[in-house]
């Protein structure tokens, strides 16, 4: 099969994999928003943001590596899996040692054991999918996400709207949901056979840890532009303001969902052996297409954002579209930004990784104290665009070095001024000349993205001859 042709196909399995923990829950939105007041929403998603952030901390961040040394053919996949579970349980004790800790925090308190098994849950669950892709085992890793998103749908309809149980129903249908997927890969994978204590080996534990540890500090860095805002925005001028424009993120959350399936899918490619000439042609083709795919998705949903949020929320939180352009842009950005740290993955450089999204996070954090302040909910928006920006800036510069690929930066720095410019176009009301910066981004990037598609199908025509 050729690297097109197995990109294509992991993109698709992935799709459906994803489709059930995170599309599923922006398309749920109207329920969620006429079931929970602006405050419960604004707390529920703290509480669950809160537990994200948690996640790779409590697991020392092994699942990537689990999946990245599971990958590797030449290493043991027993060792893997156990070292991998060995962190799990390990982490979640030091967070069970926590638990005074975490209950002291005002929107923890209450909910801090239903914190813990969200945790443990979604590690768990994290972890079992990893060795299905290490195993290339896809079809059942998106089989555990249609599992999940059958669950969470079921038991949000029935803890909510049926036993009313509030911010309690909606995180307890996602430990369960997380809880059976993970058993259910265990059992079907026979994960058994791969948990072993003899094992555990000082050098493969020490190889994986040195791979994931700069990983914990970028995913705090990264926790820190996507969740900081929220946390300064219901501090700062309260929880209601902080439920719009969680539900804004809701926008650019299905932006960055939908890209991530497609950058967790090439993950998979990009550490496959070839030359690095053919890396680097394979690496700006797809990358070609994938930027012309993002910023012009970003550009009809700013366009779009007051019919979004009328269709995705409740009346009450119609307001939230006025955060939802700049927020969209912003992830745009990110994802193109992850899109280039696959090359450090590839390169096994993840401290790579931690230096670029600490410099945006300290940009963040700057940039929330200064504007919030100043344009409220609005400069949260600024301060998380600027920050994706930096990271994008030095990814792309510094990535180069190791992986030479071709980019058509004036197009992208043309693109993103017509994106800026009906940002701001929306946010005066003037929505048809927004809709012509839309189509001028559509035309902007239509040829690289025929140019794109082309070299694929002609890469899969010359695969075929060749077998």
């Amino acid at each position: 099969m050729s690297a097109y042709r197995r990109l294509l196909s992991n993109t698709f399995l992935f799709s459906v994999s994803t489709f059930g923990s995170k599309i599923l829950t922006f398309l749920l939105t109207p329920f969620y928003t006429s079931i929970l007041s602006d405050a419960e929403y604004g707390v529920t998603d703290l509480i669950i943001q809160t537990g994200n952030f948690l996640i790779p901390l409590a697991s020392i961040g092994v699942v990537n590596a689990a999946l990245r040394f599971g990958l590797d053919g030449r290493t043991d996949k027993t060792g893997v899996f156990t070292t991998g579970m060995a962190a799990v349980l390990a982490g979640e004790g030091v967070l069970v040692l926590l638990y005074p800790l975490l209950t002291s925090i005002g929107l923890m308190e209450g909910y801090t054991v239903l914190l813990l098994l969200y945790v443990l849950m979604a590690n768990l669950h994290s972890l079992c999918g990893a060795m299905a892709q290490a195993l290339g085992k896809i079809r059942l890793y998106a089989a555990g996400g249609i599992l999940c998103t059958a669950l969470v749908v079921l038991l949000n309809i029935l803890l909510l709207a049926v036993f009313r149980m509030g911010i309690t129903g909606y995180i307890l249908s996602n430990i369960i949901a997380d809880g059976v997927t993970a058993l259910t890969l265990f059992a079907a994978l026979r994960l058994w056979r791969y948990l072993n204590p003899r094992a555990l080996r000082r050098s493969l534990a020490g190889s994986m840890f040195r791979y994931c540890l700069p990983l914990i500090p970028a995913t705090v860095c990264s926790w820190v532009i996507n969740i900081s805002d929220r946390y300064f925005i219901s501090y700062l001028i309260g929880s209601d303001v902080s439920g719009q424009y969680a539900v804004a993120g809701k926008v650019s959350m299905a932006l960055l969902t939908v890209s991530g399936i497609f950058t967790d899918a090439w993950q998979l490619s990009i550490v496959s052996d070839r030359p690095r000439e053919e890396k680097g042609r394979f690496f700006s083709n797809v990358f070609s297409v994938f930027e012309a795919g993002v910023l012009s998705a970003a550009a009809v949903l700013i366009a779009a954002a007051p019919l979004i949020i009328r269709l995705l929320a409740a009346p009450g939180y119609f307001t939230a579209w006025h955060y939802v352009p700049l927020l969209v842009l912003g992830a745009a950005v990110a994802s193109l930004g992850s899109f280039f740290s696959s090359v450090y993955t590839s390169e096994m450089r993840t401290s790579a990784t931690f230096m670029t999204t600490l410099l945006g996070a300290a940009a963040n954090l700057v940039g929330n104290a200064l504007l919030i302040p100043r344009w409220g909910a609005m400069g949260a928006a600024a301060a998380t665009l600027v920050s994706y920006l930096l990271i994008l800036i030095f990814r792309a510069a510094h990535s180069h070095r190791l992986l030479p690929f071709r980019w058509g930066v004036w197009r992208f720095i043309a693109a993103m001024a017509v994106l800026l410019a009906e940002c701001l176009l929306m946010e005066m009301g003037r929505f048809a000349a927004a809709a012509v910066c839309c189509a001028a981004v559509l035309l902007l990037y239509c040829r690289p993205m025929a140019r794109g598609l082309k070299s694929g199908v002609l890469e899969v025509v010359r695969t075929k001859r060749r077998g």
